[in-house]
């Protein structure tokens, strides 16, 4: 006897896509919870959920609402960054167009991966380094965030000033403040900020840990700090070159006259720090001899004026002289700003461990496989990934 089987009904689209949708978050959960209870896993490789949904392919794909939002982003800055002449703008925006910004859409990913690391969303944010304001308008308007934007060079901020009473002329909604000052001791409230920022700047802070504990200071409690840089020492290619640099800055005018070209207000009166550090010592003790000058200038590197002429005047001929520190010598030194120094991201972890911060070193890695070790925690092998590429993200959450 034949038996026929009865089909089962099928199920609608909107049932099946939900049926789809729920799978989905099982899985999620039941990957979280084997993440959870695997120590050995989670002391590998530390995956925040999003970054695994981007690894997996889970992730929802950009809608045209999005692409929206991001190209009104993109006009945004556009107009921005054109919404000033000021001299020192006009060069540093032509450099930019040539190179951060050549690929907007990839800087508008950097943007909101910075959004989605730090949770800066509907929240006050401070933006340390902030040059000409074009992120601090990003985290603005990506995450609705009201930002305060902070430089220590007066000619940036002014900058900055104008290119945002322009763009609130036009039909754009963000909120941004440009504020002149030092990081190292802005007087701003404390416990004022949900998190704070730096894009490619503390290579330049002329001191590192008092930064710091002014951004412990003004952070909230569970407050992100999130430092964003490429000056690392671990890549053996970007330390060569940086030093190769360091080298022009210390005794080229030629590097002079291509830094005036740039940004002529900011360097109107720039010298070799060589020249600067040699002018020092002369003025503090005019009767040395050339040899014994030659020799205070070339082991002074990296420090500050009242230290230069503290040691000329007391210098005799043989005396021990100071080390050049190997990460950070290149120098000004009347106002202590760094060319750029090598930055070691895992020694900037624990000195914020030692501010009472949960810190993790994270690489920045935009395409597959790399992007799934962005939060790898094996140090051997975080260090063989600087040397492919020296960018790097330091995130530290404030617990008290």
């Amino acid at each position: 006897m034949r038996i026929i089987r009865q089909r089962a009904p099928q199920p609608s689209a909107k049932a099946t896509t939900r049926f789809r949708l729920a799978g989905k978050r099982l899985c999620w959960k039941a990957l979280s919870t084997c993440l959870k209870s695997n120590a050995l896993l989670v002391k590998i490789v530390f995956f925040e959920g999003e970054a695994l949904l981007d690894a997996l392919g889970w992730r929802k794909p950009v809608g045209n609402q999005a692409r929206r939002q991001d190209q009104k982003i993109i006009d945004a800055i556009q107009s921005y960054m054109f919404g000033s002449e000021h001299p020192d703008l006009v060069g540093y925006r032509t450099q930019s167009l040539e190179r951060d910004l050549k690929h907007k859409d990839l800087f508008i990913w950097g943007m909101r991966r910075l959004c989605r690391l730090g949770a800066f969303y509907n929240k006050r944010i401070l933006d340390v380094g902030c040059g000409f304001g074009w992120q601090a308008l990003s985290v603005s308007m990506i995450g609705n965030n009201s930002v305060v934007a902070l430089d220590i060079l007066p000619s940036m901020i002014e900058g900055a000033r104008e290119c945002v009473e322009t763009l609130h002329t036009k039909d754009f909604v963000f909120d941004v403040s440009p504020v002149c000052g030092d990081i190292c001791d802005v007087d701003l409230p404390a416990n004022s900020f949900d998190g704070i920022y730096s894009i490619e700047a503390i290579e330049h802070v002329h001191d590192i840990g008092q930064m710091f504990d002014n951004c412990a200071r003004l952070l909230k409690k569970g407050g992100t700090l999130l430092i964003v840089n490429d000056s690392n020492a671990l890549n053996r290619d970007l330390r060569k070159n940086t030093i190769d640099m360091w080298r022009k800055r210390e005794n080229s005018w030629e590097w002079i006259s291509y830094l005036k070209s740039i940004r002529p207000i900011e360097h109107g009166e720039a010298q070799p720090f060589s020249v600067m550090r040699r002018v020092i010592v002369e003025n503090a003790r005019p009767a040395l001899d050339e040899a014994s000058i030659d020799l205070i200038v070339k082991s002074t590197a990296g420090m500050l004026r009242n230290e230069i002429e503290a040691l000329a005047k007391q210098y005799k001929s043989g005396c021990e002289l100071p080390v050049l520190q190997e990460l950070d010598w290149c120098r000004n030194p009347l106002t202590g700003e760094y060319a750029e120094r090598l930055l070691d991201p895992f020694a900037m972890a624990d000195m914020l461990k030692q501010r009472g911060f949960f810190t993790k070193v994270r690489h920045g890695f935009r395409r597959q496989p790399l992007r799934l070790l962005n939060a790898i925690k094996l140090r051997p092998l975080n260090i063989a990934l600087f040397n492919l590429r020296p960018n790097f993200i330091l995130y530290a959450e404030k617990h008290h």
